[in-house]
């Protein structure tokens, strides 16, 4: 990309991020349900059975709207990065009478995984949510004082079964892959939950990932964002080949994660 197109970019991104940093000092979930300014809308589709695991299961193909959202660069804190490799995410959403399924999808020519726990640059994805959906949406940048966030983050420390180096284990698909848990209230206040509420898988097939984060509807912990009715979720994806790391990714603000 040349000088003039990536800066076109970034100002348009810049733009972007001004106006969702706006909204998120005003907007909640009843408010975008009434004016749509959160954002594009992702349906999630009701579902009499299992949520399928498989990322490639035929349901996901065809039993769920795929919905591309454009991701942008991170420029409002250091280090900012106004020129992310990864551009659009798909996104797919479903539910049945108990649990809810995300899945992001995205182009990634290398598969950047962490077999021996030592790589620093990884792909990796994230998804946000605020706590509080009845609230003032928080601050797109991990929340803020008093207004937490949820945030379920994937990253390949190990491979899926039948990639080279993944030992075969016939009871999971995957050899090592973590996803975690997480709450913020603002940049550098990161913290794990004790108790580990989300699950998920990611397959890496014909330069993409496919990864999905599963988790319960409800659930007791007041740590984390209950999917009682339409909620706020933010997208965040890294390129470990881009030397993406913390700060350094591809953002999508507040959007309208829908329940019917």
């Amino acid at each position: 990309m040349n000088k003039i197109k990536m800066n076109a970019f970034v100002l348009q991104w810049l733009s972007t991020l001004f106006v969702l940093f706006l909204i998120s000092c005003e907007t909640n979930v009843e408010k975008c349900l009434q004016d749509d300014s959160c954002g594009p809308a992702i349906q999630v589709v009701s579902h009499d059975g299992v949520l399928p695991a498989d990322p490639y299961d035929a349901f996901w193909d065809e039993g769920v709207v795929p919905v591309k959202i454009e991701l942008g660069p991170q420029m409002i804190t250091n280090p900012k990065w106004p020129n992310p490799s990864i551009r659009d995410v798909v996104v797919r959403a479903a539910k049945n009478n108990s649990r809810i399924a995300i899945m992001l999808e995205w182009d990634d020519v290398t598969r950047d995984s962490n077999f021996d726990h030592s790589a620093l640059y990884v792909d990796r994805a994230a998804v946000m949510f605020p706590v509080n959906a009845k609230q003032e949406a928080p601050s797109i940048t991990m929340g803020e004082s008093g207004k937490p966030v949820n945030i379920w983050q994937w990253k390949p420390i190990g491979g899926e079964r039948g990639q080279p180096g993944v030992k075969d284990n016939p009871n999971s698909k995957i050899a090592y892959q973590t996803i975690e848990d997480l709450n913020a209230e603002g940049f550098s206040t990161l913290t794990d939950q004790n108790k580990q509420d989300v699950e998920g898988i990611a397959v890496w097939k014909n330069n993409k990932w496919r990864l999905i984060f599963n988790r319960s509807l409800t659930n007791a912990n007041g740590n984390d964002v209950q999917f009682e009715q339409s909620v706020l979720m933010a997208i965040a994806v890294w390129n470990g080949s881009n030397k993406e790391l913390n700060g350094q990714k591809g953002v999508a603000g507040w959007l309208l994660l829908k329940m019917t």
